[in-house]
């Protein structure tokens, strides 16, 4: 399955529109990090790779003039060109020839639309796959309508999904209503679409009866809610037509538009009951069975047995030369319980053991300074992609001269001649310690109170996570009491109390406030988002993610987690 690897910075000092802009990218499969003003946002410029970069021009300190010059002289030093695009409010729209006339590639004005996110990403990224179309409930002013799947379908070339589809039985690709490539493209595979088409179908009548019970009593609230579950369970499956009547109800009951309700409801309930009689085979269907089975078997196995082998206590040591200072740091190393794989500096050595450690320890020398930033550059990019941690150790001048370069923002700790054995090994034990638990099966709650699509989330996190789902806030406070998760991901709409609330009460109280919560809802409006930034959230996922964007995320976040932990840990040099 080949993963979409562009990435955009984002450089804004107001959170709410770094958090917009994120996860309008997220939701179409594009990771993107942030900085909060100019100068960080030049300090990850020189130490990542970036295909496109979002520049707010009103900031303070460093403005986005000012940033974007002192970005292209990175740009020169580096020898490559990555397109800026000036991020403004709506006063800028005067003066686009004047922001592009300063070297920006383009402006794109404040509040951003789906909409405009996705032709710049078609421009500026074109090796994407077609990702128009709006989000699920769309962004800040977002247009009507959305396209089922669009938003997810980065991760699946055409061959795969055709491959994914060839799996599928004869009666299911001619079932009218749905868009299989949507959901294929949605849900990942053969096995996970036939899996979400099943719990969509097991529920129908459920459902159906409750938006009817909800209507005929006005109770608008559960009303809407139930709409908003089956919004996002028709789009996932690639139900465009149910998906699109669903949102426009929700928008009525948002308005307060009871009467349009009254008369578009019936139709909206025959839509969804129609689709008892189209899936019916998935009950009896053998080859149905068979790919259910297979997703079965492949379910059972363990957490366990999904996690990648734990070399916590293994130490990488690249060095140019046998010298004394070297050797006294291995023998540090072995003495203190560590396996250490020795490696000349050389980027073959490096890339056949970087599966071998978790701990890379690099001791750069100055006879070419360019192989130190090659050097330099390959280590961050393999400590980004396979969480490891990277300490330098060696002559200050070395150290200095490997910290300038790209793969500088991936350095936990630097270890300048004479090093203090004791305080080294005690890091060293630290580091050991974090990544530990970094690959002990973690523990997560989906809080949603729609059981469809909390059993597919369950079903895709299952493989990886120990996994408990819980369908609101007292559920879940009562689970709370026994088991303490690693990460909570919240769903926003909910009856008894809603995510907002929810997250309140745990960032409240000392006992759970530093549970990591990430927010995985339909709710991408600027209200929403302004109330949730109040609490800190650690992220906000829209449910329009497929299921390889929603699993990258929640590794990234874990692996993130383990980075910025590492860099806590300072060693006192005068213990």
């Amino acid at each position: 399955m080949e993963k979409n690897s562009s990435r955009v910075l984002i450089i804004d000092d107001l959170p709410v529109n770094r958090m917009i802009l994120s996860s309008l990218l997220a939701s179409r499969g594009v990771m993107s990090d942030q900085a909060d003003g100019g100068y960080a946002g030049l300090d990850m410029v020189r130490s990542n790779d970036y295909d496109l970069i979002l520049l707010d021009h009103r900031m303070p300190g460093l403005d986005g003039v000012d940033t974007l010059i002192r970005m292209k002289e990175i740009f020169k030093e580096q020898g490559r060109s990555i397109p800026v695009i000036c991020h403004t409010v709506e006063e800028g729209r005067d003066n686009i020839n004047l922001y592009k006339a300063a070297g920006f590639a383009d402006v794109l004005i404040k509040p951003v639309t789906p909409e405009q996110l996705s032709e710049l990403i078609l421009t500026y990224l074109p090796q994407l796959n077609d990702t128009s179309g709006s989000g699920e409930d769309g962004g800040p002013d977002a247009g009507t309508g959305s396209d089922p799947g669009s938003d997810s379908m980065v991760y699946l070339d055409d061959n795969a999904v055709k491959d994914e589809l060839d799996k599928l039985p004869l009666w299911l690709k001619i079932v009218p209503h749905i868009d299989l490539n949507a959901g294929i493209r949605g849900c990942g595979s053969a096995e996970d679409y036939v899996d979400a088409l099943y719990v969509f179908r097991s529920s129908i009548n459920d459902k159906a009866d409750d938006i009817a019970y909800y209507e005929d009593q006005n109770d608008w609230n559960m009303y809407r809610l139930a709409i908003h579950s089956l919004k996002s369970m028709s789009l996932l499956i690639g139900a465009k037509n149910l998906s699109e009547m669903a949102s426009e109800m929700e928008k009525c009951a948002d308005k307060k538009d009871y009467n349009r309700i009254n008369e578009k409801t019936p139709e909206l309930l025959a839509e969804y009951r129609r689709f008892n009689k189209l899936l019916e085979p998935l009950m009896e269907d053998e080859d149905i069975r068979q790919i259910m089975t297979d997703a079965a078997d492949q379910a059972k196995e363990t957490p366990k047995e999904m996690v990648a082998a734990d070399h916590s206590r293994s130490v990488l040591f690249i060095k140019s030369s046998q010298g004394i200072v070297a050797k006294g740091i291995e023998k540090n190393l072995s003495d203190g319980g560590f396996n250490v794989v020795s490696v000349p500096d050389s980027p073959d050595a490096i890339i056949n053991h970087r599966f071998d450690t978790d701990i890379i320890i690099y001791y750069p020398e100055t006879y070419d300074d360019s192989h130190i930033s090659i050097t330099m550059n390959l280590l961050g990019e393999l400590c980004q992609d396979d969480s490891k941690l990277l300490c330098l150790t060696g002559d200050v001048n070395d150290i200095e001269l490997a910290m300038e370069s790209k793969g500088a923002g991936r350095v936990t700790h630097t270890y300048p001649r004479p090093v203090e054995p004791a305080g080294f090994l005690d890091d060293m034990e630290y580091y050991s310690e974090l990544l530990s638990d970094y690959h002990r099966v973690k523990t997560i709650f989906v809080v949603d109170d729609d059981p469809d699509y909390r059993s597919v989330i369950e079903r895709w996190l299952a493989p990886h996570y120990s996994v408990s789902g819980f369908t609101g806030a007292n559920e879940m406070m009562s689970g709370l009491s026994m088991v303490k998760p690693d990460l909570i991901l919240l769903d926003y709409e909910m009856p008894e109390m809603d995510g907002y609330e929810l997250m309140g009460k745990l960032r409240n109280d000392p006992e759970t406030r530093m549970i990591p919560i990430i927010f995985l809802t339909g709710k991408n409006d600027r209200d929403h988002v302004y109330s949730i930034l109040h609490y800190k959230p650690d992220g906000y996922l829209l449910k329009t993610l497929s299921k390889d964007s929603l699993l990258d995320s929640i590794d990234r976040f874990f692996a993130e987690s383990l980075f910025r932990m590492s860099l806590h840990h300072v060693i006192d040099d005068t213990e």
